[in-house]
């Protein structure tokens, strides 16, 4: 009786600490970038610290009527083996004005770090 009690409380427990891994917050980094025209890129990386999760990429464009959408990006994270998460997104040829990301990840993770480069 007591062996049952004992292993029905590890698995609570266990659930417990999934439950509250699972709702865990994220970090959100913004960021700006006065680009004069011409090809666009965005590097990135962060890593995952071998937690489950993804790394969200939102690039807009700044206007006077409000921020455009350009692209989104998503990578999951939390695999053994693949925990360094970095690239580049080649937006192409983008005019000239201010652009924005928007990233988000697990708050357990390193980073993000996101750039704009011609």
């Amino acid at each position: 009786m007591m062996k049952k009690m004992g292993l029905s409380f590890i698995v609570l427990v266990m659930l417990l600490a999934f439950a509250s891994s699972a709702s865990a917050a994220n970090r959100v980094e913004t960021g700006t970038y006065s680009h004069g025209g011409g090809n666009l890129y965005v590097y990135y990386s962060a890593y995952d610290s071998h937690v489950s999760g993804y790394l969200n990429i939102t690039i807009y464009r700044v206007t006077s009527s409000g921020d455009v959408f350009i692209t989104s990006y998503s990578e999951e994270g939390g695999r053994p083996g693949h925990d360094m998460h970095q690239g580049t997104l080649n937006l192409g040829n983008q005019p000239a004005g201010t652009y924005k990301f928007v990233a988000s990840n697990p708050d357990s993770w390193m980073g993000p770090s996101v750039s704009f480069h011609n």
